[in-house]
C-alpha cells in the first residue's frame, strides 16, 4: 500500500505540527496490519521520525512540483492515499495569501492524480475573503472524505460549501504518546506557561497580525510577576527554532522571560513533540498560547488554561465543552489577567470539566481510528 502525506511537518521548529504526523503514524503503525510506504509530500526533513516508526519505508518528495513535474505526478498516481492535514490549522486564508495559494495548488493535483484524497482532522477556514472561499470550495468538493475537529469548521462545511458528509472527530494530537519519567522534578507544585513568540512579536509581520485585545507582552509579565509568589513555575516553548534569523520561535522568548524572572525554570529546547509533552505532563497546572501545547497538557490530566488568539481554539474545546479560554480577541489585559488567576483558584472545576471532556475526545478518537482503518481496507 502507498500512502502520501500532506500538510505534515516531520522536522518542525512546531511541535505542534510533528505531534500530528507522530499521532497519525500511531494509528497506522499500531492498527494496520498491511507493509506499507509512506511518501512525505511537504518535503521536510524526516528527522527522527523513522527511529520511531522503524517498520515504515519512508520517502521525501520534493513539494517543488515545477522542478519534476512529471515525477511528481507519475508518485501521486501510485498512491491509494494522500492524508492531508494542512498543519491542523492552515486551511485558511488567515496567515497569507501566497501561502494559502501555494497550499490549493497541491491539494488540487493531489486530488486529480492520486486514488483516494482524505482531508485529517483540521479546522476549516476562516476565509477572509471570497476568492480564498471559493478556492476551497473546489478542494473540497473533490475530496474523498473530510473529518474536522471541530463543531464550527463542520458547520461551515455545511452551511457554506453545502457539504453534509464531513465526520467529527477530533484534534489527532490528543493520542500523542509520551513518558512521565522522562524529566525529574520536584515535589513542589509545578505551574507551566507557555509563551508564544509569535503573538509575542506580533504576528509574522510584528502588526498585531491576529488582532488582538490585550497587550500581550503586558500579559505574560503580571503573570509571571504573580504566579511566581505561588508556584514552581516552568517556562516553556513549543516552537523551537534556535537559528540565527528565526521569527517564528518561542524559545528564545522563553529564554528572555527566565532572565528577567530568574526564580523561574526554563524547559530544554525539544527536539520532538514527545519530549515537549513528556516535560508538560509533570505540570499541575498549565497556561498556553500554542494550542497544541495545550493539547499536550489537556490529554495528559494537567489543568489547562488555553490563551485564544483564533477561532480554532473555540473551535477545538467548544466542541468539547470546555469552557476555560480565555479570549485574547475579546478580552482586555485586565481581565484576562484576572480572569486566568479565577481559573487557577477554580481548579477543581477545571479538572473536573476536563475529566468530562476526556471522556467525549476517547469517543471521538476511538470512532476516527475505526472509521480510517475501514476506510483502508475498502477495495
Amino acid at each position: 500500500m502507498n500512502i502520501g502525506l500532506m500538510g505534515f511537518e516531520f522536522k518542525s521548529p512546531n511541535k505542534g505540527c510533528e505531534a500530528l504526523v507522530y499521532s497519525f503514524l500511531s494509528i497506522l503503525k499500531d492498527n494496520l496490519k498491511k507493509d506499507f510506504i509512506v511518501y512525505n509530500f511537504t518535503g521536510t526533513e524526516l528527522g527522527v521520525i523513522p527511529v520511531y516508526f522503524d517498520n515504515i519505508k519512508f520517502i521525501n518528495i520534493s513539494p517543488r512540483i515545477r522542478d519534476f513535474k512529471a515525477k511528481y505526478i507519475r508518485i501521486l498516481t501510485k498512491c491509494d492515499y494522500v492524508f492531508d492535514v494542512t498543519m491542523g490549522d492552515s486551511f485558511s486564508d488567515i496567515y497569507s495569501k501566497d501561502y494559502y495559494n501555494s497550499l490549493i495548488k497541491h491539494k488540487r493535483i493531489a486530488e486529480l492524480f492520486c486514488k483516494k484524497y482524505v482531508l485529517l482532522p483540521q479546522t476549516i477556514g476562516p476565509f477572509e475573503n471570497a476568492e480564498s472561499a471559493t478556492k476551497a470550495e473546489k478542494v473540497l468538493h473533490k475530496a474523498y472524505k473530510i473529518y474536522t475537529r471541530d463543531e464550527i469548521s463542520k458547520k461551515l462545511l455545511e452551511e457554506k460549501f453545502k457539504i453534509n458528509n464531513s465526520i467529527l472527530a477530533t484534534d489527532m494530537a490528543f493520542i500523542l504518546p509520551y513518558d512521565k519519567e522522562l524529566y525529574k522534578f520536584s515535589s513542589k507544585k509545578k505551574l507551566g506557561i507557555n509563551i508564544s513568540g509569535l503573538l509575542y512579536k506580533g504576528g509574522f509581520h510584528s502588526e498585531n497580525q491576529f488582532g488582538l485585545s490585550l497587550d500581550y507582552k503586558e500579559l505574560i509579565n503580571r503573570l509571571l510577576a504573580e504566579l511566581t509568589k505561588r508556584f514552581e513555575v516552568h517556562i516553556i516553548p513549543h516552537v523551537v527554532d534556535l537559528s540565527e534569523n528565526s521569527y517564528d520561535d518561542d524559545y528564545k522568548i522563553c529564554e528572555l522571560m527566565h532572565k528577567d524572572y530568574p526564580d523561574t525554570t526554563l524547559a530544554p529546547a525539544f527536539e520532538t513533540p514527545i519530549e515537549a509533552k513528556s516535560y508538560i505532563c509533570n505540570m499541575d497546572i498549565f497556561i498556553g498560547a500554542r494550542m497544541h501545547a495545550t493539547i499536550a497538557a489537556f490529554s495528559s490530566n494537567v489543568i489547562t488554561i488555553p490563551i485564544s488568539y483564533s477561532r480554532k481554539f473555540e473551535g477545538l474545546y467548544g466542541s468539547l465543552n470546555y469552557p476555560f479560554v480565555v479570549n485574547a480577541r475579546s478580552e482586555s489585559t485586565d481581565s484576562a489577567f484576572k480572569l486566568i488567576l479565577n481559573y487557577i483558584n477554580c481548579a477543581d472545576e477545571l479538572s473536573k470539566s476536563q475529566g468530562a471532556s476526556m471522556y467525549e475526545i476517547n469517543r471521538k478518537i476511538q470512532s476516527f481510528e475505526k472509521s480510517i482503518l475501514e476506510l483502508m481496507e475498502e477495495k
